[in-house]
């Protein structure tokens, strides 16, 4: 016999003999670095829809106002028109200015409105920091479907003028699904 043939046939015999023996490759999917980046891509997909969702509510015609219950604001001056902005993944309708009351008043008298409506759900932060003061009012109702206003009012220390921002956020778009 030919000593090539003979050691291909060794290896073959060898290859054969001790194949059982060889350990199969442990199933990939219970390796948990894989794991691991499979749940990062996901969830990579479905911020992506997200966001792709949300510019297309944000780009949608129709009119941008705020729901037609949220109070009056007392010497509210805009500082131009309502807008759609995205604000922590989702779309909201957006009313920014200025008044001359404090954002104490500005606050009582949003308080005022929401209880003279008697259907409207409140919760009011105080907060002071460094001699500024702000105001969060949220404002929602208790029926379906639910509307929810915010009004944000905050006054630097020793200021004359209020910065005020009211806003609402639109229904959660539908993400399609793959």
């Amino acid at each position: 016999m030919h000593p090539q043939i003979r050691l291909f046939s060794i290896f073959v015999i060898s290859c054969l003999l001790f194949a059982p023996h060889l350990r199969a490759q442990d199933n990939p999917l219970n390796d948990p670095d894989l794991k691991d980046m499979l749940k990062q891509a996901q969830g990579k997909r479905e911020k992506e829809k997200l966001q792709a969702a949300l510019k297309k509510q944000l780009e949608a015609p129709g009119p941008v106002v705020l729901p037609d219950w949220t109070p009056a604001t007392p010497e509210f001056k805009p500082a131009g028109p309502a807008a759609r902005k995205i604000v922590d993944d989702e779309v909201r309708i957006v009313q920014a200015g200025t008044s001359s009351l404090t954002p104490e008043k500005i606050a009582d008298n949003w308080q005022a409105a929401a209880n003279a409506a008697n259907n409207l759900n409140q919760s009011l932060n105080q907060i002071s920091v460094n001699g500024k003061i702000t105001r969060i009012l949220f404002l929602s109702t208790r029926t379906d479907p639910r509307q929810e206003v915010e009004l944000e009012a905050s006054r630097e220390p020793d200021g004359k003028i209020t910065q005020v921002e009211i806003s609402s956020p639109l229904p959660k778009p539908n993400i399609e699904s793959e």
